[in-house]
C-alpha cells in the first residue's frame, strides 16, 4: 500500500504536469487543435514572456488577451508560450537583487530553446539582455518599453527590437484642460517603484506641463495611502489630477493600481484622468489611454516576424481618447467640450426616448401636484414667517421704549445731580479759602482732603456732563477729535462696572496718533457701544465655563479672566485705526457681516442694534468698519477714521 504521503506527492506531480501541458499548448492554432493532430509536424515557435510584476493585474490580463490572439494568426507554425513573472515588488527585490533571486528560472528552462522573449518592462528587459546569453543565445528580444524607459542605451545589443507606447501626459492634460476650461492646478498621483523612469519621465512632463501653462503643480508622488486620500479630499475645485499608478502603501500592503483607484476616485473631489484603458470604468473621467488588447495584439502578430534570424522594425503604439459616461455626468461635463471620435463607455440608455409620453404626462401630473403643494407650504411659511417678525419687533419695540425710559431718566438723574454737587463745589471751595490761611498743626492734611474732595465733585460733574451729551439729542458736527482723550473719556464712564466685574482694560496708543475729524459725542457712543459688547461677551463666557467642574480653577487662571485691549494706531494710509479685541471666546461660525444687520444678537437680552449703530456712525464719518473673529480668543473691531490733516486738506 503507498503511503499517504507519497500518494499526494504523486498527486501533486500529476496536476502540475497537466497543467504545464495546459500551458504548453495553450496558444496553439484552435483550429488545428480541433482537427486532432496535423499541428504536431508544424515548426514550433516559443516564446518566452518575462513581467516584473504580478501577472493576474488587469491590464497584463488584457494585453495578453491580444498577444495570444495575435499569435494564434500563423498558420504554418505552431506557437508555445511561456509566461514567468519577476515580482519584485511583492518580494520586496531591488533592481540589482534580480539575477541573483530568479536563478531558479534559468535553472527550470536548461536546455530549452526560446525564439523570442518579450520583456514587458524596462527591469524586465534588463532582466533578459543578462540571461539570454544562459536561456536562449540566438532568441530575438522583443521590449515593452513605457514612457522614459525608451533612453535605455541599448546600441551595442544584438537581436533587439522594440514595441512602445507613447507618453501619455500631453494629450491626456489637453483632454482635461479641454474638458475642465477653470483648471489652474495639477495634481500627480503616483510612485517610484516599480517604475522609476517612468515616473521620473512623466513626473517630468507634468511639471513641464504645468509650468507652460501657468498651472499650479502639486506632487503626490510616493505618499502613504492615507495621506493620497486625504489630499486628494482636499484638493480645490479648480483642480484636475492624473493618476500614474498606485502599487504598495506605507504598511507593506500590495495594491493593484486599477483596483485601488477606485477608493481614490471615490475620495477626490477633483476630476482624475489617466493613461491605461483598465482604469476606465474604475471612476476617472478618462484619458488618452494605450488599449492593452490590441497593443498586445500587435505584439502577437509582431512576434511572428521575428524567425529566421531576423529582426522586424520597432513599433509604437498610439493612444486612443476614452471616457466614462458617469464620471463626465458626476462632474457635469457639457457634451459639447467632449472631442469628436472620443470613445464613451458605461452609457446608459435614455429612458425618456422610449416612454416619453408616460414620463411626460407623469411629470405634467407632478408637477401640478408639486405647485398646489409648494404653494401652500410657502403661503403658510409666510404667514408664520410675519407672525414671528411681528412678535420680535414688538420685543424690540418694547425693549427700546425701556431703554429711551431709561436714557431720559438718566438724563433726568443728571439734572437733578448737578446742583447738589455744584453746591459741594462752592462750599470746597469756601473752605480752601479759609484753610488758606490756617496755620494750625493738621490744617496740610485738611487743605488735602478737601482739594481731594473738589477734584472728586468735578470729576463726578464731568461724568454727569457726558451723560447729558450722550442723551441730548444734537446735530452731527465735525471737529478735531483727540483719540487718547477720547479714550480717557469713555472708561471714566464704564471703568467702575468693568473693574467690578473682574474686567482688565489696557491701552495702547501709538506716538504721534493724530486729531481725527469726527463728531466726539458719537464717537463716544460708537466706542461704549464695542465696550459694551466685548464686557457682555466675557461675562457670557465665564458664566457658560462656570458650569463646569473646573470653573472655578478656569476663572481664576489666564483664560477665566476678562481682556479688554484697546488701540489707537496711526498709518498713514487709512487714517487712525481705533481697535478693540476682548477674549470673549469670538462669535463661532457665524458669518461676521450677519453681526452688521439690525437687530440680529446672540443675547437673550440683546437689541441687535450695537454693532450696527457703530457701523452708521463710522460711515458718517468716511470711514471703514474692520471685524476679525480671532478663534478660540474673541473679536477684534476697528474703526479706520480719517484724520483732521486729512479732511482739513479735502
Amino acid at each position: 500500500m503507498i503511503p499517504t504521503r507519497r500518494m499526494l506527492c504523486l498527486l501533486a506531480s500529476l496536476l502540475w504536469t497537466a497543467g504545464g501541458l495546459a500551458v504548453l499548448t495553450s496558444a496553439a492554432d484552435p483550429q488545428a487543435l480541433a482537427e486532432g493532430d496535423p499541428a504536431a509536424g508544424l515548426p514550433v515557435r516559443r516564446v518566452l514572456v518575462i513581467d516584473q510584476e504580478v501577472v493576474t493585474r488587469p491590464s497584463f490580463v488584457q494585453f495578453m488577451e491580444g498577444f495570444r490572439a495575435g499569435m494564434a494568426e500563423a498558420k504554418a507554425i505552431r506557437s508555445e508560450l511561456f509566461i514567468e513573472t519577476l515580482d519584485i515588488t511583492r518580494l520586496g527585490l531591488r533592481v540589482d537583487e534580480i539575477d541573483e533571486s530568479v536563478g531558479w528560472l534559468l535553472q527550470k528552462y536548461a536546455g530549452t530553446t526560446f525564439d523570442v522573449i518579450c520583456a514587458t518592462s524596462g527591469v524586465a528587459l534588463e532582466f533578459a539582455i543578462a540571461s539570454r546569453p544562459r536561456l536562449s543565445p540566438a532568441a530575438t528580444i522583443l521590449a515593452f518599453t513605457r514612457p522614459g524607459e525608451q533612453s535605455l542605451q541599448l546600441e551595442n545589443v544584438p537581436r533587439i527590437t522594440f514595441a512602445s507606447v507613447g507618453s501619455p501626459i500631453g494629450s491626456t492634460l489637453d483632454l482635461a484642460a479641454r474638458l475642465f476650461p477653470q483648471t489652474r492646478r495639477l495634481a500627480f498621483v503616483g510612485q517610484a517603484e516599480p517604475h522609476p523612469r517612468m515616473t521620473a519621465q512623466m513626473v517630468s512632463e507634468a511639471q513641464v506641463y504645468a509650468a507652460l501653462h501657468g498651472y499650479e503643480f502639486i506632487s503626490l508622488v510616493d505618499l502613504p495611502l492615507a495621506g493620497v486620500r486625504q489630499r486628494l479630499r482636499d484638493l480645490p475645485p479648480d483642480s484636475v489630477v492624473f493618476y500614474q499608478g498606485y502599487w504598495k502603501d506605507e504598511l507593506g500592503r500590495l495594491h493593484v493600481p486599477a483596483e485601488i483607484l477606485e477608493t481614490l476616485c471615490s475620495d477626490s473631489v477633483a476630476p482624475v484622468f489617466g493613461w491605461v484603458d483598465s482604469y476606465v470604468g474604475r471612476g476617472i473621467v478618462g484619458g488618452v489611454c494605450g488599449e492593452s488588447q490590441v497593443f498586445g495584439r500587435m505584439c502577437g502578430e509582431f512576434v511572428l516576424g521575428c524567425h529566421d534570424g531576423q529582426v522586424p522594425t520597432s513599433i509604437e503604439a498610439t493612444g486612443r481618447t476614452m471616457l466614462d459616461a458617469r464620471a463626465l455626468h458626476r462632474f457635469g461635463v457639457p457634451q459639447n467640450l467632449v472631442p469628436a471620435g472620443s470613445r464613451i463607455q458605461f452609457q446608459e440608455p435614455r429612458l425618456l426616448d422610449r416612454y416619453w409620453p408616460q414620463i411626460l404626462g407623469g411629470v405634467t401630473l407632478v408637477a401640478l401636484q408639486t405647485g398646489f403643494i409648494v404653494a401652500l407650504v410657502r403661503q403658510m411659511r409666510g404667514r408664520r414667517r410675519a407672525e414671528r417678525i411681528v412678535r420680535e419687533q414688538r420685543d424690540q419695540i418694547a425693549h427700546a421704549g425701556r431703554v429711551s425710559t431709561l436714557g431720559q431718566l438718566a438724563a433726568s438723574l443728571a439734572h437733578e445731580l448737578g446742583q447738589p454737587l455744584g453746591a459741594i463745589l462752592n462750599n470746597i471751595e469756601a473752605a480752601e479759602i479759609i484753610l488758606r490761611d490756617d496755620d494750625s498743626e493738621n490744617a496740610p492734611e485738611l487743605r488735602a482732603i478737601v482739594a481731594d474732595i473738589a477734584a472728586d465733585d468735578r470729576r463726578a460733574g464731568a461724568v454727569l456732563d457726558r451723560i447729558r451729551a450722550m442723551v441730548r439729542k444734537q446735530r452731527f458736527t465735525v471737529g478735531p477729535v483727540d483719540v487718547p482723550r477720547l479714550i480717557r473719556d469713555v472708561l471714566s464712564l464704564v471703568g467702575p462696572g468693568l473693574a467690578s466685574d473682574g474686567i482688565a482694560v489696557s491701552v495702547a496708543c501709538d506716538p504721534g496718533v493724530p486729531l481725527v475729524a469726527g463728531d466726539a459725542i458719537l464717537l463716544q457712543q460708537a466706542l461704549l457701544n464695542l465696550l459694551g459688547n466685548s464686557a457682555e461677551a466675557i461675562r457670557a463666557r465665564e458664566a457658560a465655563s462656570s458650569a463646569g467642574p473646573q470653573a472655578s480653577a478656569r476663572t481664576r487662571g489666564g483664560r477665566g479672566e476678562g481682556q479688554i485691549a484697546i488701540r489707537a494706531a496711526w498709518d498713514g494710509v487709512d487714517g487712525v485705526s481705533l481697535t478693540v479685541v476682548d477674549n470673549g471666546g469670538g462669535i463661532g461660525e457665524t458669518p461676521l457681516n450677519r453681526f452688521l444687520e439690525p437687530f440680529h444678537t446672540t443675547k437673550e437680552q440683546g437689541l441687535g442694534m450695537g454693532l450696527s449703530i457703530v457701523q452708521s456712525i463710522v460711515e458718517q464719518h468716511e470711514g471703514r468698519l474692520r471685524l476679525e473673529n480671532i478663534a478660540n480668543h474673541g473679536l477684534s473691531v476697528s474703526l479706520c477714521l480719517p484724520a483732521w490733516d486729512q479732511r482739513k486738506t479735502a
